[in-house]
């Protein structure tokens, strides 16, 4: 074998390398299927002796979110209700129909879409408006007298609450 047949030969192969090994990933992207996202972990809110009774009150927590090799910290705002019992209802904020936040209103005791003026009351029910379904309650545990959140995205916009 001449040296121009050799050092044909062997840039062949490293480009060979190269290519296998650039690919790979590639192709398992391209082939497998998504890995499935990590549901949040819950996240301590607060004393669930600090709730007044019947009364929403907002509450902001942060979560760590992680995609791929992206980590976020994620503020997230909630609305959680305490019955007579003392029990804890935690809803999510985002209005049904489309996304946006709703707020509560203490002079018509509802829950509010600014956006579309969906109306929900204070069990989540939707009052009118365009939203399909009630507010979507969130995962929550108390222990040890700790209210406890679990973040979930579903999706707006169907009547049906599917996480995202």
């Amino acid at each position: 074998m001449s040296r121009r047949g050799f050092i044909g030969w062997a840039l062949g192969l490293g480009a060979g390398i190269v290519v296998l090994v650039a690919g790979i990933p590639q192709l398992g992207a391209l082939f497998a299927a998504p890995r499935p996202a990590k549901p949040h972990d819950f996240v301590e809110v607060g004393k669930v002796a600090d709730l007044p009774v019947g009364e929403p009150v907002g509450l902001t927590f942060v979560a760590e979110s992680t995609d791929a090799y992206n980590v976020e910290l994620l503020p997230h705002n909630v609305w959680a209700v305490k019955d007579a019992a003392g029990s804890a209802t935690v809803f999510s904020p985002v209005c049904t129909h489309l996304g946006c936040q709703v707020g509560w209103d203490r002079g018509t005791q509802r829950f509010v879409c600014p956006c579309h003026n969906s109306v929900f009351t204070k069990d989540g029910t939707v009052v009118s408006g365009p939203a399909p379904r009630s507010l979507d309650t969130l995962p929550n545990k108390v222990k040890d007298g700790v209210l406890s959140v679990q973040w979930v995205d579903y999706t707006p916009g169907i009547p049906t609450k599917t996480s995202v």
